[in-house]
């Protein structure tokens, strides 16, 4: 959703400030998504139903499932900290770009 949001603000409407947040709102799902993935293995964490990832009634933790299809289970932690990175870096990018939108609006009335 917030990919989509950013298309449409930036393309569609134009609105260069408003694509910045939803850019900043991307970032933040990466960051949302980390511990889940960190813990795929361990199944430690509540999951959206209440249950725990080694508890679930279907069986398994939707990380868990996911990576153990790729193939990328055992790289768990380090796709969370990728993840965690990657999310830390869209959201400063886009406090950047939404400051530099906002200084030279306030360039262009002053």
């Amino acid at each position: 959703m917030p990919s989509i949001c950013f298309f449409v603000l930036l393309v569609k409407t134009r609105d260069p400030f408003g694509a910045s947040v939803a850019f900043w709102w991307l970032g933040e799902n990466f960051l949302d998504i980390a511990p889940y993935i960190g813990d795929a293995r361990a199944g430690q964490l509540p999951l959206l139903g209440g249950n725990y990832g080694h508890s679930a009634p279907y069986g398994f933790h939707d990380w868990e499932y996911l990576l153990t299809e790729t193939g990328l289970l055992h790289l768990d932690g380090i796709l969370a900290g990728l993840s965690h990175f990657v999310g830390s870096a869209i959201m400063l990018s886009a406090m950047l770009w939404g400051a530099v939108l906002l200084y030279r609006q306030y360039r262009a009335v002053g």
